[in-house]
């Protein structure tokens, strides 16, 4: 096992010193108060949040061009932290508290207590949410009028009556729809939060994947509303564009099957969370270090094979999680290269499919844009 603890000491953490995605709504609503904020952000009269679902840091890079990307800086980022899945991610951003504190840390989790998957994006409908979401969001307890504006299909869900249940919603099908609810809402009522969610660009690249014909047209999309909105929008409104996570393209010739690599000697309970952050649950956690060692011995430098107390020690979780037993995976494994993980005992046929993948600890993976326009922009914007 010694060689498998030095693998992990060596693995990337996240700088205590960075800014992190929790603190970018919070950063909004204190500049409309006028209060210090992690970001810095001045004192305007409201502020718009847009979350471009699946946008990382580096693939807005990658694009060479646009307004967005002429118009970001290397320092207008953060960190999504880990996993970098929506579900613990947004629940990040609507909270102010990382994964750890407000208990949806993953995709998907076992319990333990009860024998069932629990699917923590999608699938809060069938439990209590108070059984896994800890958090209390910033909706609750906002002190200045919040709105979010998204689409009609998420007004219901459990992940939304979690993480936006009290702000005032609203629901418009089309891209470019939500961004003039968006700029209306700072028009008629000066001094509030905005939250504008944009999913379709993270649809695209988990159907086609971020570098094909398809996600290049919907990003086109959001890149003219963005556009649209800088250039409407009041001097005295801020304006914030972030993202959950980045997305990695992952062909299926990278596929790593773990049926194939081990039968983790009959002690195999479940497989879930994201297949670039897969988290293993055994039914004897006296097994995990022989497992381990031989998980990490057969996916080299594409993986690393780590235990929950690990991340605690990388700093990617803090020790809070530690005291979930019945949630806590055994082993979590960490995709480094550009693969995907999956057990096909538990992965369903359809994310078999998919090209575009997030979940782990790369930066193509975690850092994600916090870029500043409107009246948090520091110079004039590039058209």
């Amino acid at each position: 096992m010694a060689d498998f603890v030095l693998m992990t000491t060596m693995l990337p953490a996240i700088s205590p010193r960075a800014l992190n995605l929790k603190d970018v709504f919070l950063s909004a609503e204190a500049s409309v108060l006028g209060e210090p904020n992690a970001m810095n952000l001045q004192k305007v009269s409201s502020s718009i949040v847009v979350m471009i679902d699946g946008l990382g840091f580096e693939n807005l890079n990658d694009a060479k061009s646009g307004f967005m990307r002429r118009n970001l800086s290397e320092t207008d980022f953060a960190h999504c932290g880990f996993p970098s899945t929506t579900a613990s991610s947004i629940a990040s951003f609507a909270t102010g508290l990382d994964a750890s504190s407000h208990g949806l840390f993953g995709y998907s989790i076992f319990d333990r207590s009860t024998g069932e998957l629990v699917n923590l994006l999608t699938g809060l409908d069938r439990f209590s949410i108070l059984d896994y979401f800890k958090g209390s969001p910033l909706s609750e307890r906002a002190r200045v009028p919040m709105h979010a504006v998204t689409l009609a299909a998420y007004e219901n869900s459990g992940f939304t009556r979690a993480t936006m249940h009290q702000a005032n919603h609203h629901f418009e099908a089309e891209i470019a729809e939500r961004f003039e609810v968006a700029l209306r809402l700072t028009r008629v009522e000066p001094g509030c939060l905005v939250y504008l969610y944009v999913p379709e660009l993270d649809k695209e690249a988990h159907r086609s994947g971020v570098n094909s014909a398809q996600w290049r047209d919907v990003f086109d999309i959001v890149e003219r509303a963005v556009q649209m909105l800088a250039a409407k929008v009041a001097k005295d409104v801020g304006v914030v564009v972030t993202a959950d996570h980045g997305v990695i393209d992952v062909p299926q010739t990278n596929h790593v099957y773990l049926d194939e690599l081990t039968d983790f000697e009959g002690q195999l309970l479940s497989v879930c969370g994201d297949p670039r952050a897969p988290f293993i649950y055994l039914s004897e956690a006296a097994a995990a270090p022989q497992i381990a060692a031989l998980l990490s011995e057969r996916l080299g430098d594409s993986a690393a094979v780590v235990t929950p107390e690990q991340l605690v020690q990388m700093k990617h979780w803090n020790p809070l999680i530690l005291e979930e037993a019945d949630l806590m995976p055994d082993l979590v494994i960490l995709a480094l290269g550009d693969i995907a993980i999956f057990h096909r005992q538990f992965a369903k046929p359809a994310s078999l499919r998919v090209i575009g993948q997030h979940g782990s600890i790369t930066d193509k993976e975690t850092k994600v844009p916090a870029l500043r326009l409107g009246a948090y922009s520091s110079s004039l914007l590039v058209p």
